[in-house]
């Protein structure tokens, strides 16, 4: 039988997960994460660092990542069942920012010559290295070989939150696809 972690955060609110679009001050537009974004990750990798002892770190295998999301919901126009904060339903995003946070903790510092001064690139931009500060549960999100992430209706906030499986794979169970269940309606498609 697989092995599969379980962890619970009693989270309510909503988190933006888009990135922001910013100006540099050398004029090239990027990418950040926003403010609420960074706390979100910081809270939960403080969580994460209390539950999940570091000696057990990281888990090796081929890893099925489940993101079951709990949120109060409302009715639409049409009758359908919503979340109340329609910003909650970015289920990709917040999939991945999740993820993010069982991937080691990493920050990225300064190179420097022996002389004290920055190392600079072919460029010549400041040269840095990313330095592991605290092992992940998981080494890298590229062996997830599987994941899904699913929103659940709930009537009261006190059982809102965001739960994670990892489950650690059997090397056969690659070879077989997901299939939902249900009546499968066929159709092929021609190039």
């Amino acid at each position: 039988m697989s092995e599969v972690h379980r962890f619970f955060f009693p989270f309510t609110g909503k988190v933006k997960t888009q990135l922001k679009i910013v100006k540099k001050k050398d004029g090239s537009t990027g990418l950040i994460k926003p403010a609420n974004v960074k706390k979100f990750e910081k809270e939960m990798r403080k969580h994460l660092s209390i539950a999940f002892p570091v000696e057990l770190r990281p888990l090796h295998g081929y890893i099925e990542f489940t993101l079951n999301h709990y949120t109060k919901y409302k009715r639409d126009s049409s009758g359908l069942l919503v979340p109340e904060q329609y910003a909650q339903f970015d289920l990709d995003n917040l999939l991945k920012t999740v993820q993010d946070c069982f991937q080691p903790y990493k920050k990225k510092f300064t190179k420097y010559n022996e002389d004290g001064t920055t190392k600079k690139t072919e460029k010549g931009n400041n040269s840095y290295e990313w330095i592991e500060l605290e092992a992940g549960i998981i080494s890298n999100d590229k062996f997830v070989y599987r994941d899904a992430s699913n929103w659940i209706p709930v009537d009261d906030k006190d059982d809102e939150g965001i739960e994670v499986f990892i489950r650690l794979m059997e090397e056969k169970e690659l070879f077989l696809p997901v299939i939902p269940s249900g009546l499968i309606k066929n159709y092929k498609i021609n190039l």
